[in-house]
């Protein structure tokens, strides 16, 4: 039974994804193969050196690398346009520094453990529970399976806009993250210029780098 690489728990024995349905590729994929893989797990499977490099935890997932521009200070709408970028890069920088052998944000499928999470994500950030289907992880000796709180990620899209952080904050930040933990605190601005302590919430999800199979 795979275990999970950031905590002392088995893996459920079923995941629950919510399936964009409108993308050509997922329809192929629940309609034909029945099967989700993840991008490292498919490279692995045609690539000798790629899997020598997952094997050892040197796979280097960044599309693409900050740049240095001439402006020291960003408009509003710069910053909203690289903010979700800027929080994959931070994670991915940490990720690979402390934890290289877990599955990569940019990489990974993501699932939820149980059908009652898939409600409460619903619920919260309006996505469809219609779309939800069934999985089942296929065990296999690439496969690496973290838990983590996707609410960390949600609190930091509001906080990277509205706020610095240095490296320090963003290792302590992302450390917490990729160590499985629960709720965070962050004291950002507000509109009255002071400030507030805005907690992160919790909501599980796992991140699979390996494949799942639809169990109908």
């Amino acid at each position: 039974m795979t275990r999970l690489m950031n905590l002392d728990l088995e893996c459920p024995k079923e995941f629950f994804i919510f399936c964009a349905c409108y993308n050509p590729m997922t329809v192929h994929n629940l309609t034909i193969t029945k099967t989700f893989t993840s991008a490292a797990y498919t490279n692995c499977s045609t690539s000798d050196e790629f899997s020598k490099k997952y094997l050892e935890g040197s796979v280097n997932y960044l599309p693409f690398l900050p740049a240095k521009g001439d402006c020291d200070f960003l408009s509003p709408y710069c910053l909203t346009a690289i903010n979700d970028y800027r929080i994959e890069y931070d994670a991915e920088l940490c990720r690979r520094k402390y934890y290289p052998k877990y599955p990569s944000r940019l990489s990974a499928s993501f699932a939820f453990g149980d059908y009652e999470t898939c409600k409460k994500v619903a619920d919260k950030h309006g996505w469809g529970i219609s779309t939800v289907k069934k999985f089942k992880l296929v065990e296999h000796p690439l496969t690496r399976v973290t838990k983590v709180n996707m609410e960390i990620v949600s609190l930091a899209r509001l906080a990277y806009r509205i706020s610095y952080f240095d490296k320090k904050g963003a290792d302590n930040l992302w450390k917490h993250y990729w160590d499985g933990g629960g709720n965070i605190q962050m004291e950002l601005p507000n509109a009255n210029l002071s400030r507030t302590k805005t907690d992160s919430g919790e909501i599980f999800e796992y991140l699979i780098e390996g494949a799942v199979v639809l169990d109908e």
